[in-house]
């Protein structure tokens, strides 16, 4: 999945976090997932292996190349000796010295195309790396949206809480004022001092869960625990409008050719099916040719008519030589290793095949388990609005009721717990919908964005 992004803007706020042991910024998702990429360890680890890869594919197609080597050599001997160059037995107290240098070269002409599609096979094994980066990206990206919404969704809990402990607050103090005149009683006091104890340990409860998720998000990124960022809030109407009645084929096609699970896959069917090739090529002859030149010189060697030593220089000319050869190699026995390396390799392509097919498989029950969830999350949050809008009617009604000395403050005191309660699920339904609907984003690579 590709994303596009100002990368200026991100690098200036990459390096702002790094240097500065606290910043205040509006971070959007978006912003969010390309700070956690650029700065993501396991991707940085992934496109090492992508690069081992890319050298091992330049190793095979070197090997198709003819080798050369240089030699040189130089010996020197003290008393009784055989000098090769020379052909005879040297005896006697006295040092004797021999040098030589050579080139050589060789190539395998042929060996059952497995160069070749040793060459085919790094290629698909550089698309597998490539595609297990993407995957990594991909897993980031979901945590991030993760993350992102269950901090925004405990935000606007944690702001719920406040104004919550606001209104049992005020309504302690009408009771206080009440209970100095007489119009009410000790209970009832003492129920309102609850209610705000209990409004306040949600405040805690809920700030700390935010704080927590933040801490999350904050790690994903590589950012200091300190730096302090505020989240941008989706507008939840518009983001719906798009996903209400996306047809489930659409959404696994377009999944099948963003994934990069299933990109992986068959990239791992195509790089076994060529290991087969390779393991067959073992069946063939080897062709080989190789070619080398050289010369020499001994201190001992002397023209073969006139018996006369010779001279370094011709010597290097008479001692010369060149020597060519071909070789052929037909594989009869080899203890069944051929036979068996070929059967591995094909069973191993049945694995493959099958965890192609199985990943096919998952893909399409996840893609109809996002699009129910989805479905679900938007009658759920639709459901507790309506929910909400009714407790807080009831809540009204019973404090017109309380204050008029109709209701009691158990009565009043319930309802208002009711309204706290259907406000929260509310605010969890509404970012579960966000949640929902940007996971179907995710498996069909489009931008994730709040948007």
């Amino acid at each position: 999945m590709v994303i596009k992004f100002n990368t200026i803007i991100f690098f200036i706020l990459s390096l702002l976090v790094c240097c500065c042991p606290k910043l205040y910024a509006q971070i959007s998702l978006q912003e969010a997932i390309q700070v956690t990429l650029d700065r993501n360890l396991q991707i940085k680890q992934a496109e090492f292996g992508k690069q081992i890869s890319e050298q091992s594919l330049l190793e095979a197609k070197s090997a198709l190349y003819p080798n050369l080597s240089v030699g040189v050599s130089n010996t020197h001997v003290y008393g009784l000796s055989f000098d090769q160059i020379s052909g005879q037995l040297l005896r006697g107290n006295k040092w004797t010295s021999s040098a030589g240098a050579q080139v050589a070269s060789s190539v395998t002409v042929f060996q059952g195309f497995q160069k070749i599609n040793q060459i085919r096979a790094n290629k698909i094994q550089l698309l597998v790396d490539a595609s297990e980066i993407e995957k990594i990206k991909y897993d980031l990206i979901l945590s991030v949206v993760t993350n992102y919404v269950e901090a925004i969704t405990n935000k606007d809990l944690y702001e719920a809480s406040l104004e919550q402990v606001k209104l049992s607050k005020e309504q302690l103090r009408q009771d206080s004022i009440q209970f100095d005149v007489g119009n009410k009683t000790l209970a009832d006091l003492a129920q309102a001092e609850n209610q705000v104890a209990t409004d306040e340990l949600n405040v805690m409860t809920s700030d700390n869960a935010y704080e927590l998720s933040m801490l999350a998000l904050k790690q994903l990124m590589e950012m200091r625990p300190d730096t302090i960022i505020e989240l941008i809030k989706p507008d939840v109407d518009a983001l719906m409008a798009e996903y209400v009645a996306m047809p489930f084929e659409d959404v696994y096609r377009k999944s099948l050719a963003v994934q990069p699970d299933i990109e992986q896959a068959g990239y791992n069917k195509q790089l076994a099916s060529k290991n087969i090739d390779i393991a067959k090529g073992s069946y063939y002859p080897t062709l080989s040719v190789s070619a080398s030149y050289g010369t020499n010189y001994s201190s001992e060697g002397k023209d073969i008519i006139t018996q006369q030593k010779m001279s370094f220089s011709d010597q290097l000319d008479q001692n010369k030589s060149f020597r060519g050869g071909v070789s052929l190699d037909f594989p009869i026995f080899n203890n069944n290793r051929t036979k068996v390396a070929v059967s591995k390799a094909k069973i191993s392509y049945l694995q493959a095949e099958n965890n192609e097919a199985l990943l096919k498989r998952n893909l399409e029950k996840t893609i109809s388990q996002a699009l129910l969830d989805l479905k679900s999350a938007n009658k759920q949050y639709l459901a507790s609005q309506i929910a909400f809008n009714t407790s807080k009617v009831a809540f009204l009604a019973f404090k017109d009721r309380y204050d008029a000395g109709v209701a009691n403050s158990i009565e009043l005191f319930t309802s208002q717990t009711n309204m706290n309660r259907a406000e929260f699920d509310m605010i969890r339904r509404k970012y579960e919908l966000v949640f929902r609907s940007k996971v179907i984003d995710y498996y069909i690579g489009n931008p994730i964005t709040l948007n």
